[in-house]
């Protein structure tokens, strides 16, 4: 596998995966986007190719795409590349790594003895104050140094006050912290549920060191910083008597190291890792100083792009089923996005589908424009009745249109809330024949079956399009006795009229037979009082 680096602006990281292609442009669908007019909307496609090998051919039409320096035009095809490689397409430049290069790992030895542990949110505010014991050089030094350290701050805020990608911020405040503090390995880390924190962007002073297989930070110092939320330091790990260091350790050289939580308002999302190897060099007060405010500022971004995104799925989600399903609903769905997934549940749940009678007369003699616009004014009442009582629009079925009850949300009362939808179907269905009349046209009447029982409900179809929906016999059931209600009629089975207990009146029941089923099923009229006068009963 190849990591794909971005060395200018916000130093993003993409994985090539074996297999795999990456493509680079202006358009929104790219998996490498650079949104720039100079770019093309398809500009180049890095790919795998067998043999731990990757490949690059530019798309554009005549505009430029730099290897190391010499244009590959369109007409060049595809062209090898390898760990080293920088790629450039203005206005960003990308170098080319394998992705196993610099892997961070962990140790499990004890802190040093001399380790300190401050409140995490002393870090920033101490930036802002001096020390009156110092000498008048050392206190001079020490605010031009904090000046700069503010500064950057500074720069860091505004710059990521528009970025809600963690990586991204990562990626500038390792790059910030190695600028600042004179570290050899800085680390950041974001934490996983039930999984240590996991490298997100890593900085190491000397190339030579990112290419060792044996990098490891301390797992004790981040566990330590994060579930105490306390910024850590340890400046004496090899001359501590009282520490077993392993041999990891003394191969590493490692001799100091600090450790700051990324600590937000509603929790600790990781934490900022740094440490010297080689000369036992501590790192001063300001370095931590600046080592936690770099933290915090990172952890504010983390917990603005995390609220992005939340925001986004609640609009995207809002947006996508607003159409179909209640309030209620879409909170529930909003709150537990886990519910919308390819596979299904079997629960049991109230079944509706309404069809149009009288319709296919109403087609023939009313313009195409004119039964566009009864549909769109019949399926606006429709969806009303059954948003009203709590139901799911599922689909629109031509002239007709299936809804649930009890799912994806269930309760007690789905089978009372479908027939009670129903009714309140029939009674704005005179609403919409009053619109009719006035235009010549002739009325039309519903016919409704509802039925209950055991079905499969999920989201089904394919990775590229699915919908939530149920299927069964339980539906099928439904579809049937829908098919032989007359105008005006509500019809129930048997299974759905057990949970009705005596809230509606009902006729007798009696059999019907329904295709592709072996028994017959028993139905009952439900009656009410609008279009009682139009629902003939058996």
């Amino acid at each position: 596998m190849f990591t794909i680096s971005e060395i200018e602006g916000f130093k993003r990281q993409w994985t090539l995966a074996e297999g795999g292609q990456l493509t680079v442009g202006r358009a929104y669908e790219n998996d490498i986007r650079i949104d720039d007019l100079r770019v093309s909307r398809r500009h180049a496609v890095l790919r795998s190719v067998p043999g731990g090998q990757a490949v690059i051919r530019n798309t554009s039409s005549g505009n430029l795409l730099l290897i190391n320096g010499q244009n590959l035009s369109n007409e060049m095809g595809e062209r090898p590349i390898q760990s080293g490689d920088e790629i450039k397409i203005i206005p960003a430049t990308f170098v080319i790594t394998w992705a196993d290069e610099g892997v961070m790992g962990y140790n499990d030895e004890p802190l040093s003895m001399d380790t300190k542990l401050t409140p995490a949110t002393s870090g920033f505010t101490s930036l802002l104050s001096t020390s009156v014991t110092a000498s008048r050089e050392k206190e001079l030094e020490d605010l031009r140094r904090k000046a700069e350290v503010l500064a950057h701050l500074c720069d860091m805020s505004a710059a990521l006050a528009t970025v809600f990608d963690p990586k991204a911020i990562l990626e500038y405040a390792t790059d910030i912290v190695m600028r600042m503090i004179g570290a050899d390995c800085c680390a950041a880390l974001l934490t996983e549920q039930g999984e240590d924190p996991q490298p997100v962007s890593t900085r190491f002073r000397d190339p030579a060191m990112k290419l060792s297989q044996a990098n490891s930070i301390s797992r004790t110092a981040v566990r330590t910083t994060i579930e105490k939320r306390v910024l850590l330091c340890s400046n004496d790990l090899v001359g501590d008597a009282s520490l077993p260091v392993s041999r990891k350790t003394l191969t590493q050289g490692i001799r100091a190291l600090a450790c700051a939580p990324l600590a937000g308002r509603e929790g600790v999302y990781g934490a900022l890792y740094v440490d010297r190897r080689g000369v036992p060099e501590p790192f001063t007060e300001l370095d931590t100083q600046l080592l936690a405010a770099v933290a915090a500022q990172a952890a504010t971004a983390v917990e603005a792009a995390h609220a992005y995104e939340r925001v986004k799925r609640e609009a995207l989600a809002r947006a996508a089923f607003a159409r179909f399903m209640p309030p209620h609903i879409i909170q529930e769905l909003v709150d537990c996005p886990e519910k919308f997934h390819l596979g299904g549940t079997n629960k049991r749940i109230t079944v509706l589908f309404c069809d149009v009678r009288g319709f296919a007369r109403l087609s023939h003699k009313a313009p195409p424009e004119t039964i566009v616009d009864l549909l769109n004014i019949l399926f606006t009442e429709m969806a009303a009745a059954i948003f009203a009582h709590q139901g799911t629009l599922n689909k629109y079925l031509g002239d007709g249109l299936m809804a649930l009850f009890g799912a994806p949300v269930g309760g007690e009362n789905d089978a009372v809330n479908a027939v009670n939808a129903a009714i309140g179907m029939q009674r704005r269905i005179k609403e919409v024949n009053t619109q009719l009349a006035a235009k010549g046209l002739p009325k039309v009447l519903l016919g409704i079956g509802i039925n209950t029982g055991e079905a499969t409900v999920g989201c089904i179809g394919a990775e590229q399009r699915s919908e939530y929906t149920a299927i069964g016999d339980t539906v099928n059931i439904a579809s049937r006795v829908e098919g032989v209600a007359h105008p005006g009629q509500i019809l129930v089975t048997h299974e759905t009229m057990k949970e009705l207990g005596d809230k509606f009146i009902v006729s007798d029941p009696w059999a019907v037979e329904v295709r592709h089923i072996d028994e017959p099923v028993l139905v009952h009229s439900v009656r009410y009082e609008v279009l009682e006068a139009d629902a003939p009963t058996k």
